[in-house]
């Protein structure tokens, strides 16, 4: 019995030591970290980190087998006390745990569309394509302008949009060394393009006799024209003028449709090598001699000015085409510029012609001062294309007078080229030949510079003018 009774107590021992073993080694290897995941477990080896759990500064891993919650939020808090740097994962690391799971099968929503996708319905219109245009603002801070007038005369504005007998080909040879002068080609024109008659042009509001900019038959050729002028580097203004569109609030109408006709040509086509790059408008009130109208911009006139009514006219006019402008460039983008010329005495002699137009917000984009001298000595023996010359007891114009009196805009300063039936011999360069023209020139821009001097313009092209000058 005793010895029954001893063995019973030894195997009882033996089988509590046993019991006692295994459960150490059960509760060591709970407190493995490599212990192998399964559904319901989570790795927190300091190099192997699951999504949503974090491993802190001093690689302590957190389980929720070993703390309460209460021990979590405590032991969080201290750790980002002790090492906030520590306390969020690089992003290269851990993504955040409020990124959806990433999917092979579908893309997320907010993905951008694949680039041949078609685009949404309220898409931006797409920009017009790239052409060779020159149309830009830039010349107006440079003195490189070297412009010209072309007015629908011989060779008239169809003969030169349609080529006839070459005539488009000459002009665009010329442009390119006039006088067999690369050094001085043209890069700007003024350009009339409509068909006019001029008769009765003092009394009446001429009416186009060919017109590209409103015909549909005959606007390809003018596109193809400003397409050419652009590959050679040339912008093109549209020119046109008429004394007496400040006579009459229906003579005024005549220039805002102008404005409004040039603009919706340019908006007929989406390459703006194809457009024209401004207007250019040539009033000329003074020049009304004959007619029922002459004599009447002397009459009823403004403090140190002229014709009270012409004048707010003229004003109006300008006015209306610049809103047209800006309108057109907030449509589309494209800026072009509005310009007119001007007598070489009117700041001496129109005050409130010169106080509208020299200011900041104007309407003109520069203005072209019709510097008719040529390079004789005047009165008082200076060059009278710089210097001005006798009016009235007065020495009034010249290059030097206008650039201290158009302070707040850029001035193109123009060359008469034109025979005596178009000028006097004293305001043309015409008898004196392109040499003396060409060294007037060089004066202007050596000795002249100016950042408002952006460069000159040789009044007109033909027939018996420019083109056809001799040295």
């Amino acid at each position: 019995m005793n010895s029954r009774a001893s063995l019973n107590k030894s195997l009882l021992y033996i089988a509590l030591i046993t019991f006692t073993i295994l459960a150490n080694a059960c509760g060591d290897a709970a407190d493995s970290p490599y212990l192998e995941d399964d559904e319901n477990s989570t790795n927190l080896g300091g190099d192997f980190q699951s999504p949503g759990i974090q491993n802190y500064g001093d690689n302590t891993p957190i389980s929720t087998g070993k703390y309460s919650t209460d021990d979590l939020i405590e032991r969080e808090k201290a750790a980002k006390a002790e090492n906030p740097d520590a306390a969020t994962p690089p992003a290269s690391d851990t993504p955040p745990a409020s990124d959806p799971a990433p999917s092979t099968d579908t893309p997320p929503a907010s993905d951008p569309a694949p680039a041949d996708a078609t685009p949404p319905a309220d898409d931006p219109a797409p920009t017009p394509p790239a052409s060779n245009s020159v149309s830009s603002t830039d010349f107006l801070s440079k003195s490189t302008t070297r412009a010209m007038w072309v007015w629908n005369e011989n060779p008239n504005a169809q003969q030169l949009l349609e080529n006839t007998g070459g005539a488009q080909d000459e002009l665009f040879a010329f442009l390119a060394t006039p006088h067999g002068q690369a050094n001085r080609a043209i890069n700007r024109l003024f350009f009339e393009a409509r068909g006019y008659s001029n008769e009765n042009r003092f009394e009446s509001v001429r009416t186009p006799t060919y017109d590209p900019i409103k015909t549909a038959a005959d606007q390809q050729n003018m596109r193809s024209f400003l397409a050419r002028a652009h590959a050679q580097g040339v912008a093109v203004e549209y020119l046109d003028g008429q004394a007496i569109w400040v006579a009459s609030d229906a003579n005024a109408q005549a220039p805002k449709d102008i404005c409004r006709d040039v603009i919706a040509f340019n908006k007929t086509t989406t390459n703006v090598a194809e457009r024209f790059d401004g207007i250019h408008l040539d009033i000329e009130p003074h020049t009304v001699q004959s007619g029922s109208y002459a004599g009447v911009w002397w009459e009823n006139r403004l403090p140190g000015g002229y014709n009270a009514e012409w004048t707010a006219r003229w004003k109006d006019i300008l006015n209306s085409c610049r809103q047209q402008i800006e309108s057109y460039v907030a449509e589309t983008g494209h800026r072009i510029t509005l310009s007119s010329d001007l007598g070489t005495d009117y700041a001496h002699y129109n005050a409130p012609i010169l106080e509208f137009l020299n200011r900041s917000g104007g309407p003109l984009d520069y203005l072209t001062i019709m510097n008719y001298f040529d390079n004789r000595p005047n009165s008082q023996g200076q060059p009278s294309y710089f210097h001005g010359d006798n009016s009235e007891g007065e020495v009034v114009g010249g290059v030097v007078q206008n650039l201290a009196a158009w302070s707040q805009l850029p001035l193109l300063f123009a060359m008469e080229t034109g025979p005596e039936s178009i000028a006097s011999d004293a305001q043309s360069f015409y008898q004196e030949g392109y040499g003396a023209l060409y060294a007037t020139v060089d004066t202007l821009l050596a000795n002249y510079a100016s950042d408002r001097n952006i460069g000159v313009g040789f009044h007109h092209y033909s027939p018996q003018s420019y083109r056809d000058m001799k040295p």
